[in-house]
């Protein structure tokens, strides 16, 4: 059933998140990705940076949730694709990292060019993520 007006019906219930918890806005997040991925078309999806980078993001935190290698993490091919996407996908990585740090700093450097991390937080996954956010609010890539 590929019906993208019921999808984004879907993706609009409780769209004011304010009154909800964080495990709720988790929830909802999982019910955006589900109906993001099996109601819209393929083509749609393509089209949609922000659609393809959730799609490509949920298939490779599935597929790599039982690795441990950080390389074998960042050479996934749906994380390859999401450094692929190139400066389009900066703010969504961010804003993933403000809601649950992970392995993101690979992918921001590649596209960036750029390391905010001072050599003393390096492999300290809390510090790192406050370096790169901050960096992304300087950058003007988050509010």
């Amino acid at each position: 059933m590929n019906d993208p007006v019921l999808a984004d019906e879907i993706i609009n219930i409780a769209e004011d998140d304010s009154t909800i918890g964080p495990d709720s806005k988790l929830v909802k997040r999982y019910v955006e990705d589900v109906a993001t991925h099996f109601f819209k078309p393929l083509t749609r999806q393509w089209a949609n940076p922000p659609i393809r980078f959730f799609n490509l993001k949920s298939q490779w935190e599935q597929e790599t949730a039982m690795l441990s290698s950080v390389t074998e993490i960042a050479m996934h091919s749906s994380y390859q694709q999401i450094i692929g996407m190139g400066p389009s996908v900066i703010p969504l990585i961010l804003n993933e990292m403000t809601i649950k740090p992970g392995h993101w700093f690979w992918a921001l450097k590649s596209i960036t060019g750029e390391d905010p991390v001072q050599s003393k937080y390096r492999g300290r996954i809390k510090e790192m993520t406050k370096a790169w956010i901050q960096w992304g609010e300087e950058q003007n890539y988050l509010p």
